[in-house]
C-alpha cells in the first residue's frame, strides 16, 4: 500500500475490526486509542487527562466552549492540545509508513498534511448486531442499548464537527461507504483494499463514492 486509510463509523458497525483485519492482511500499522497514548507520551501530558478529555468529549462540555470560558486558560486549551498532539502522532506515523487510523479526524489532520490516504466510512443496518456489540462488549443492559448507540455515535458528531466543521457520516466527505450490515466485515476489507490498491494517489477525494461503494 502507498497511502494511508482512515476509518471513520458508527457505533457498532465494526469498523474497528475492519481495520484490524486490513493491517492483518496487509501488514500495516494500527492506531486507535493507541493515538491517545503516544500523543500523551510525546507532550508530556498526564495518561488521566486523556481519560478527562474522552470524557467531557462524550458528554459535550469540551464542545460548548460556554460552559468552560470562565475556567483557567490551561483546561480551557486542553481540546486544542490534545488535537495538536493527536495531529503530530498521525502525520508523523503516515509520513514513516501508510497506516490504518481510526477515527480521530485522522482524515483532516491527513489532508492538512498533504498527505495520501483513502477515506472510508462504515455503518451498519443491523441493529441486532449493533445492540450485541454494545451488550457484549460494552456492558451495556439490553433495555438501554439502542440509546447507548445513539449517544455514541453524537459524541463522534460533535467530535468531527468541533475539530473539522463536517458532518458525521455525509457520504460527501468519504471516498468509500460501506454498509458492513449487508457486505460482512470481510466484504468491507476486499473493498477497501481494492480501492486502495487500485486508485490514483490523492490528498483529498475528487468524486465521492456512493453509500454501499456503489460507483
Amino acid at each position: 500500500m502507498d497511502r494511508s486509510i482512515v476509518i471513520n463509523r458508527e457505533f457498532g458497525s465494526g469498523g474497528r475490526e475492519i481495520g484490524r483485519l486490513i493491517c492483518e492482511r496487509t501488514g500495516m500499522q494500527f492506531y486507535d486509542s493507541r493515538i491517545l497514548q503516544e500523543a500523551a507520551e510525546r507532550r508530556g501530558l498526564p495518561h488521566d487527562l486523556l481519560e478527562s478529555f474522552d470524557e467531557r468529549v462524550a458528554t459535550g462540555s469540551y464542545f460548548d466552549l460556554s460552559l468552560i470560558a470562565g475556567t483557567d486558560s490551561e483546561t480551557f486549551s486542553i481540546p486544542y492540545r490534545m488535537y495538536g498532539a493527536l495531529a503530530e502522532v498521525i502525520s508523523d506515523a503516515a509520513r514513516t509508513a501508510p497506516a490504518v487510523f481510526i477515527g480521530r479526524c485522522a482524515d483532516k489532520i491527513l489532508r492538512d498534511a498533504k498527505l495520501r490516504f483513502r477515506s472510508v466510512f462504515i455503518y451498519s443496518t443491523d441493529t441486532e448486531r449493533k445492540v450485541a456489540r454494545a451488550v457484549e462488549v460494552d456492558g451495556v443492559a439490553p433495555k438501554d442499548a439502542e440509546k447507548y448507540i445513539a449517544r455514541m455515535d453524537r459524541t463522534r458528531a460533535r467530535y468531527q464537527q468541533f475539530f473539522t466543521g463536517t458532518k458525521f457520516g455525509d457520504y460527501r466527505d468519504y471516498d468509500l461507504c460501506l454498509n458492513s450490515g449487508r457486505l460482512g466485515y470481510e466484504g468491507c476489507v476486499d473493498i477497501v483494499l481494492a480501492a486502495t490498491a487500485a486508485a490514483p494517489g490523492a490528498v483529498a477525494p475528487s468524486s465521492p463514492a456512493r453509500p454501499d461503494g456503489m460507483a
